[in-house]
C-alpha cells in the first residue's frame, strides 16, 4: 500500500513538473524580456520567486519523484546528497522567505511609494531585503551541514540521505531552524496579506479614484494569489509543527502531517501558473503565444442585402437575393428565377478572417 501512495506521489509530481518548468521559463523569458516588466519593484520579487522555484523544480522535486518511486536516491555519491540537501533546504526556506517579505514589501509599494523614490531608499527597503531573504538560510545551512562536524550517519535511502539529522543534533540549531525558518515566515505571510487586503479595501471605499484603485489592484492581486498558494499548501504543515514543538502529541494528526510535507511542494508547483494568470501583461502574451486560450467571441454587426434584377418579363420587378426575408418585394412574378448570390466584398471577407 505505501509503495502504490509513493508511486502516486511521484507520477503527480513528474504530471505537474513539467508544465510548471515551461510556465517558469515563460514567466522569466517575458518579465526579464520586457524593460517596463523588469523595471518595475514590483515584479522584482516575483522574478525571484520563480527564478529560485525553477532550481526546486530542476533539482529537488526531480530527485524526491525518484525517491518515491524507487525509495532510493537518485545518485548515490556524498556529493549528490549534500548537493540535494543544500538546495533542498536553502531554497525552500529561502523562497517561503521571498513571499513573507513581499507581503510586507506591498504594503511600501502601493501605500508608501515615497519610501523608495531614492536609490539609497530603494537599496535598503527594495533590493537588499531580496539579498537577505536568500542569504540567511544560505549561510545558516552551509554552517550547519559543511562547517560544523557533524556526527549524522548517511543513509541512501532516506530524503537528503539523512543530511538534516546535523540540525536535529545540535540543539541551538535545532531551535533557531524552527523560529526562524519555519514558523515566522508563514506567520508574517498571513497576517500581512490579511493586513493588505483589509487596507486595499478600505481605500477603495474611502478614495473614489478609479485610475488609483487600478493600480492598487494590479500591484496586490499577484501577491496575494501567490499568498494564498502558501497558505493553503505550506501553512498547514507549518502549523502543525508548530503545535508540535509547543507540546501538543504527535498522535494528533499523525495521519495528516505526512500528507501536508508532501503537499507542501505543490505551492512551488503552481507559482508559475498563478504568476501567469495574475500579471495582466504575462496573461496578454500568454494568450497570444497560445491562441488556443481564447475566448471565442461571436461579432454581432449589420448584414447588407444584396438585391439582383431577375431575367423574368417586363413585369417582373426587382426581388431580393436568397437571403431576403418576408420583406422582399412582392411584384416577382411565378417564374422568376433567382440568381446566384455575388461574392463578398473585401471588407465582408476581412471581417470573416477577423471572427
Amino acid at each position: 500500500m505505501v509503495t502504490l501512495l509513493n508511486t502516486v506521489k511521484s507520477w503527480l509530481f513528474q504530471g505537474f513538473q513539467v508544465p510548471s518548468i515551461l510556465f517558469g521559463i515563460f514567466t522569466l523569458y517575458y518579465l526579464l524580456m520586457d524593460r517596463a516588466l523588469r523595471n518595475a519593484l514590483n515584479n522584482h520579487v516575483i522574478i525571484a520567486i520563480v527564478f529560485v522555484g525553477l532550481i526546486l523544480q530542476c533539482i529537488d522535486v526531480t530527485a524526491l519523484t525518484y525517491w518515491y518511486r524507487t525509495g532510493t536516491v537518485l545518485v548515490s555519491t556524498k556529493a549528490f546528497c549534500s548537493t540535494w540537501t543544500s538546495v533542498h533546504t536553502i531554497g525552500l526556506i529561502g523562497v517561503t522567505n521571498l513571499v513573507a517579505w513581499a507581503s510586507i514589501e506591498r504594503h511600501i509599494l502601493i501605500f508608501h511609494a515615497n519610501l523608495v523614490r531614492t536609490k539609497t531608499k530603494r537599496f535598503f527597503l527594495h533590493y537588499l531585503p531580496l539579498v537577505i531573504c536568500m542569504m540567511c538560510p544560505g549561510v545558516f545551512y552551509i554552517t550547519i551541514f559543511f562547517i560544523i562536524p557533524c556526527s549524522a550517519t548517511m543513509s541512501y535511502s532516506t530524503v537528503d540521505c539523512g543530511y538534516y539529522n546535523c540540525v536535529y543534533n545540535n540543539p541551538s540549531a535545532e531551535l533557531y531552524d524552527s523560529i526562524v525558518n519555519y514558523m515566522i515566515p508563514p506567520f508574517i505571510i498571513v497576517i500581512f496579506s490579511v493586513a493588505l487586503i483589509i487596507r486595499v479595501l478600505a481605500s477603495k471605499c474611502r478614495t473614489r479614484q478609479r485610475i488609483q484603485w487600478r493600480n492598487y489592484r494590479k500591484m496586490a492581486t499577484p501577491l496575494l494569489s501567490i499568498s494564498f498558494l502558501y497558505m493553503i499548501f505550506y501553512c498547514p504543515l507549518i502549523l502543525l509543527y508548530t503545535a508540535y514543538s509547543a507540546g501538543l502529541s504527535r498522535d494528533v494528526a499523525a495521519g495528516y502531517y505526512p500528507v501536508s510535507s508532501y503537499l507542501a511542494y505543490y505551492a512551488v508547483t503552481f507559482t508559475p501558473f498563478i504568476c501567469t494568470l495574475s500579471l495582466p501583461e504575462l496573461r496578454t502574451k500568454f494568450k497570444i503565444c497560445f491562441p488556443c486560450c481564447r475566448r471565442c467571441r461571436a461579432t454581432v454587426g449589420p448584414q447588407s442585402l444584396m438585391m439582383t434584377r431577375t431575367k423574368a418579363g417586363p413585369a417582373a420587378g426587382l426581388t431580393a437575393g436568397p437571403i431576403a426575408g418576408p420583406t422582399a418585394s412582392p411584384t416577382a412574378g411565378p417564374t422568376a428565377v433567382p440568381t446566384a448570390s455575388p461574392a463578398p466584398s473585401p471588407q465582408a471577407a476581412i471581417a470573416a478572417i477577423a471572427k
